[in-house]
């Protein structure tokens, strides 16, 4: 599926639950960050998350939305947009570290990720 229908698709809710992964998440955010810019792009990221783990909240959610690591993930993204792009495909061939799931905790103690704070405001990286 193209990049506009994806994000038509993440806007509708119609991506299944199983496919919304990490992958899925970063190909959302930099769509939006790209689209719509830095402001626009980051207030569409959350908004969109929230919208469809409401609309999937049947589902058996691991973490739901969480601040922190919604945060982490658009700055990391957003560093990176400097290089220059033309697709999603190339932005991750050029930036494939930041699709490994783990690549948080070189910033965060789990501890410290998973707290009641860091789901609800975010908490600057304590492993820097």
């Amino acid at each position: 599926m193209n990049d506009i229908e994806f994000l038509d698709k993440f806007d509708k809710c119609f991506i299944s639950w199983d496919d919304w992964n990490h992958h899925s998440h970063m190909r959302m955010a930099y769509l939006f960050l790209e689209k719509y810019g830095n402001k626009d792009g980051q207030s569409r990221i959350i908004n969109g998350i929230k919208k469809f783990n409401k609309f999937h909240s049947g589902k058996k959610m691991k973490i739901g939305y969480h601040e922190t690591i919604t945060l982490f993930w658009i700055n990391q993204i957003r560093s990176r947009l400097i290089k220059n792009t033309n697709s999603f495909k190339e932005f991750k061939l050029q930036n494939q570290d930041l699709f490994r799931n783990d690549y948080i905790y070189n910033f965060y103690d789990k501890e410290v990720l998973y707290s009641d704070d860091a789901k609800l405001k975010f908490i600057k990286p304590n492993r820097v």
